[in-house]
């Protein structure tokens, strides 16, 4: 059935699309059409189709096609990607599919397990039942056996590695290993490193990494230096134009950051059995990474927070 997508409400807490997945996924909905309709419960709340649905936004859809499911349907379908996963010999394609709708229905039933809002969860702020709720990799690891560690790297995958990146990886068999961490490239490098790895002219994607930073730093040394200043012919209006598109464009690179963090600390939350099982050296060193990030942030953010206090001084002063 079609609903009005103004109709469609979706759950707070829930991870923003990433834009260019949206964008490629609306290109391919303009020239082929929807395949797969969004899915609903029983109160027109988003279940699965994040990404379907804000690409049709992006097209100027005004409706969209849907299916409802009560409660027992979604516990159902459940049911079905766990057997799925266990006895049908799967692709990794076909895994990631799997495994990122079952993270959909899981945290649409446990929205308590969602990333950001478990981990902060006290006695003082949660209920018991809450707290004893499994995460998403650990109840799929007892449901389907398979490690939390190999969850979260199919997660990543399939998260993060884009779908021209994902053809030419699946065209040339390329190894999990390998996947991963193009995944972990910008989007706009994923495409040039598999298709290098995929003609033979990169060994590696840390060959790749290598190959990039030289590029770069060439590209600075090549840039002509001159003793006199150059003449800026901007207007006023047009250099606070180009600073607030500067702005906009520092905070979204700082969230990329983030989330990027934040993805990468979903990896690792799967590999805690590893962390537990490292020699009294190596898990110092992991300890003092973890003091390092968080100087860091603190510094940071006691930096920003004089700057804006001196500002806020300095118009106060202005003004009088």
């Amino acid at each position: 059935m079609r609903i009005k997508i103004s109709d469609i409400k979706i759950n707070t807490g829930r991870r923003d699309a990433e834009p260019k997945a949206v964008e490629e996924l609306a290109k391919s909905i303009s020239a082929v059409g929807l395949m797969n309709p969004v899915t609903l419960d029983q109160n027109n709340t988003l279940i699965a189709g994040l990404h379907r649905l804000e690409a049709a936004k992006l097209l100027g859809w005004t409706e969209i096609e849907c299916t409802a499911m009560g409660m027992d349907d979604v516990q159902a379908e459940l049911a079905e990607i766990d057997e799925n996963i266990v006895r049908t010999r799967l692709n990794r394609q076909e895994l990631c599919e799997q495994l990122l709708r079952r993270k959909e229905i899981y945290e649409t039933l446990h929205p308590e397990t969602r990333h950001g809002m478990r981990n902060g969860q006290t006695a003082k702020n949660a209920n018991l039942a809450t707290l004893e709720t499994k995460s998403f990799a650990e109840d799929t690891a007892e449901k389907t056996g398979m490690s939390k560690r190999a969850i979260s790297r199919l997660l990543q995958i399939a998260n993060n590695l884009t779908g021209d990146a994902r053809r030419i990886v699946e065209a040339h068999n390329m190894t999990q290993d390998t996947a991963l961490k193009l995944s972990r490239l910008q989007h706009d490098e994923q495409v040039e490193a598999a298709s290098m790895l995929a003609a033979g002219t990169m060994q590696s994607v840390e060959q790749y990494q290598e190959y990039q930073r030289e590029r770069r730093k060439a590209i600075a040394m090549s840039r002509p230096l001159s003793d006199d200043p150059p003449v800026d012919t901007r207007t006023e209006a047009e250099k606070e134009q180009e600073k607030r598109e500067s702005l906009n464009s520092l905070a979204r690179e700082f969230c990329r950051m983030v989330e990027h963090f934040l993805n990468q600390m979903e990896m690792y939350q799967g590999c805690t059995d590893t962390f537990a099982e490292m020699s009294q050296p190596q898990i110092s060193r992991v300890w003092d990474g973890v003091a390092a990030v968080d100087m860091a942030i603190i510094d940071f953010s006691k930096e920003v927070k004089a700057l804006q206090a001196e500002n806020e001084h300095g118009g106060h002063n202005h003004e009088n």
